[in-house]
């Protein structure tokens, strides 16, 4: 798990690095595309890259449905079904490890905590502020009047509408109000509240990350630009629009106020007044430009993932193999199980290695990776007793948190031909060792 999450943070910091380099090259373009490059990089974030590489590691390992265990039994040689799956059966990690997990999860959550409640506090302001404010009789649907000291701000983020504090309208002229104002409608239109919540998202899940937060003032830059170019392109004056944002720092200041994330001073003012006053268009990006970025971003989504799996299969199978061999020559001995009612499990660790309360069908189940259907013949005492089998090492396994169950496949043979004299056949071929008499109908012995 630390191993699959350490990879995923690594391959989303190295896609940030080369949105970072992309951005580079669209300084001159809209802030708006910006915007949704960061957003993609963001959001990156929220791939689930361990799952993808459980899959890669599964597509490098096939197993052949076609290929069932058949127990050699005088009493019984037809299919016996068994509806329990060997789903059931789980790699339980070593003491140390799992304290360490504890003692990390632990750490998460409270930071993840901390952040969520703040998140949460700031969402029921919010709709505090939605509720008790009040339209006017001749501003659009989506603006209301608050009574609070806030910041002229967009509240909610499926139904969106414009805060603005009752005692800034008396300050602005007509032109600046409407200025100001379709700022703030431009985030609704943006769906910026929605994706500045999938942000926060982010940054609760991997608090952790300084890059995360980087993201997040990336962000907050972009959009607060790409707003005011939408402003300026909709024919509202830079000088009337400057002036209604220096008005709006002035009836804030000194004032004690609750701040929505999406607000009108959000993001670096002196810069975006400098920008306002400037009246600099931004280039158009064109089609083939756009395509190529957008053909390139994927193109950079999918490798990591691909790499990824690929790696993560590659290191599989050599841990595997690794494993197999150690085990297939390795020393074990076979008792019959005290957890009665308990799981069946298997721990490994760097000493050794123990099949813990199974039976004999379930540990042929899990050494072929298949389901208990699919292993045939036998009777009740390959289901009924459970044994644990206790498996001393010459050395440690590869990967304690890779250990795969099917490298105890040679093992699992092994013990079933020296310890209850009962061969296993797949795909009609007997598995080594082999040729021993098959046994009576009865329960074998331990």
């Amino acid at each position: 798990m630390i191993v699959a999450l350490l990879d995923h943070l690594w391959q989303s910091t190295l896609f940030c690095g080369v949105v970072w380099m992309i951005v580079q090259l669209f300084r001159s373009n809209s802030a708006a595309l910006r915007h949704r490059l960061w957003l993609i990089a963001s959001l990156k974030f929220l791939v689930p890259f361990a799952a993808l590489y459980g899959l890669g590691a599964l597509a490098g390992l096939p197993v052949d449905v076609g290929s069932q265990p058949l127990f050699v039994d005088e009493a019984l040689r037809a299919a016996v079904p068994v509806v329990s799956p060997t789903s059931s059966l789980r790699v339980v990690p070593p003491d140390d490890a799992a304290a360490f997990m504890f003692f990390m999860i632990c750490t998460w959550l409270a930071g993840a905590s901390v952040i969520a409640a703040g998140w949460l506090a700031a969402w029921r302001a919010a709709r505090v502020l939605v509720t008790g404010a009040r339209t006017l009789p001749d501003a659009p649907h989506d603006a209301r009047v608050t009574d609070a000291d806030v910041e002229p701000a967009v509240a909610g983020s499926f139904r969106p509408v414009v805060l603005l504090p009752a005692g800034l309208l008396e300050k602005l002229t007509g032109s600046q109000m409407r200025a100001v104002l379709a700022h703030e409608r431009e985030h609704i239109r943006r769906y910026d509240n929605l994706t500045a919540n999938l942000q926060r998202l982010v940054e609760t899940l991997f608090w952790f990350h300084p890059v995360v937060w980087w993201l997040g003032r990336r962000l907050i830059e972009e959009r607060e630009r790409a707003c005011d170019e939408a402003v300026l392109e909709a024919g509202h004056a830079g000088a009337d629009y400057a002036a209604g944002i220096l008005e709006v720092c002035r009836h804030c200041i000194d004032r004690p106020r609750f701040r929505l994330p999406v607000s009108a001073l959000s993001g670096n003012l002196t810069e975006r007044i400098r920008r306002i006053l400037a009246g600099a268009r931004p280039a158009a990006t064109g089609g083939a430009k756009a395509a190529a970025l957008l053909s390139g971003t994927l193109a950079f989504a999918g490798i990591p993932l691909i790499t990824g799996a690929t790696e993560d299969s590659l290191r599989r199978h050599a841990i595997l193999a690794a494993d197999s061999r150690m085990l297939d020559a390795a020393r074990f001995s076979v008792v019959a199980a005290g957890g009665a009612g308990s799981r069946p499990s298997v721990i490994a660790n760097s000493r050794e290695v123990i099949i813990r309360n199974s039976s004999l069908r379930e540990m042929v189940a899990l050494s072929f990776g298949m389901r208990l259907s699919q292993v045939q013949g036998g009777g009740e005492w390959l289901d009924i007793p459970r044994y644990d089998v206790h498996v001393a090492t010459p050395g440690p396994v590869g990967d304690v948190e890779y250990f795969d169950p099917q490298s105890l496949r040679g093992l699992v043979t092994r013990v079933l031909a020296e310890r209850f004299d009962v061969e296993l056949y797949v795909n009609q071929h007997c598995q080594s060792p082999c040729g021993r008499p098959a046994p009576a109908a009865g329960k074998p012995s331990p």
